[in-house]
């Protein structure tokens, strides 16, 4: 399993929000396990996605697919997306 971190920068966070969601269906057909969506606490049109994938490869495919870049149009984004590949050190309890 990988985790993405993708950063967005976005015109209008209410905009993004529903292609975000809509965006669903894509993401599994790629493999991706679950996504959560964070924006920064000053700054809600900068935006922040932790994904899960079954693989690295599958998701490098999504990234660079014609579908993504329409989906990232549609979301109203100012600048390319910047893609994090993260693989897990550890996890501790809380």
């Amino acid at each position: 399993m990988i985790t993405a971190l993708v950063r967005f920068t976005v015109e209008d966070i209410e905009k993004w929000k529903p292609v975000f969601v809509e965006a669903a269906a894509l993401r599994k057909s790629y493999g991706s396990m679950s996504a959560q969506a964070f924006h920064q606490a000053d700054n809600k049109n900068e935006i922040y996605v932790l994904l899960s994938f079954e693989s690295v490869e599958k998701a490098k495919q999504m990234f660079q697919s014609e579908e993504f870049r329409e989906v990232t149009k549609r979301g109203g984004m100012t600048a390319p997306p910047v893609v994090t590949f993260l693989d897990e050190v550890a996890s501790l309890p809380s």
